[in-house]
C-alpha cells in the first residue's frame, strides 16, 4: 500500500471512537493500532479518537449518549466516526481508512 499524506486547507477533523470494553479487549487494540498506523495519512491533528469504555461510568454514559445522537445504541464493539455508527465491528485497516476519508470527502 502506498503511503500518502492528504493536505487540503479545508479538510474537515474526524473523531473516531471505539465502543468497547477497554480492559482486556484485543479488538478495542486492534482498532487503536489500526488508527495509529494511518493517522500518518492525515494532516496533524485531523484524525482523533478516543475509547468508549463501556466497562467505566463515563464510557456507559457516553454510550448512551451515542445511541440518543444515532437512534439507536452501537454495538460492543463497533467504531462510530463524526458521531454516526460506521461499522458494528472493528473493521480491517484499508476499511476504517477509507471509511474515514470518505467522512471528510477525500478520495478513497
Amino acid at each position: 500500500m502506498l503511503e500518502r499524506k492528504f493536505q487540503h486547507m479545508d479538510m474537515q477533523n474526524v473523531m473516531v471512537e471505539i465502543v468497547a470494553r477497554k480492559k482486556g479487549c484485543m479488538l478495542c487494540d486492534l482498532a487503536l493500532a489500526i488508527l495509529e498506523e494511518i493517522a500518518p495519512e492525515f494532516d496533524k491533528g485531523v484524525l482523533r479518537w478516543s475509547v468508549v469504555d463501556v466497562g467505566s461510568r463515563e464510557g456507559v454514559m457516553r454510550h448512551a449518549e451515542l445511541g440518543k445522537i444515532c437512534n439507536r445504541l452501537p454495538a460492543v464493539p463497533s467504531i462510530v466516526i463524526n458521531e454516526r455508527i460506521a461499522f458494528d465491528n472493528i473493521p480491517d485497516m484499508e476499511t476504517l481508512s477509507e471509511a474515514i476519508r470518505a467522512s471528510i470527502g477525500l478520495p478513497r
